[in-house]
């Protein structure tokens, strides 16, 4: 990649800024068989900027959640 197509490129987009992790924990991916180094179970690959989004929407439902139950 020369200095000019970095300047000008989205990291996340153009596959040079992200990995593939599982969608179960996030470990890395064996990709020739799409199996969790982590759990070892038959999980499907996701960008990581995906999964840690994924974290946050869950994190954020779960607090709100708990505002609801104990705020009552």
């Amino acid at each position: 990649m020369t200095y000019d197509q970095w300047k000008l490129s989205n990291s996340i987009d153009d596959g040079y800024g992200y990995d593939l992790v599982s969608n179960c924990c996030g470990a890395s991916l064996d990709e020739t068989e799409e199996r969790c180094n982590e759990c070892g179970e038959g999980c499907a690959a996701i960008e990581d900027y995906e999964y840690e989004e994924i974290q946050k929407e869950n994190y954020l439902e779960d607090r709100s959640d708990a505002q609801r139950k104990y705020d009552e």
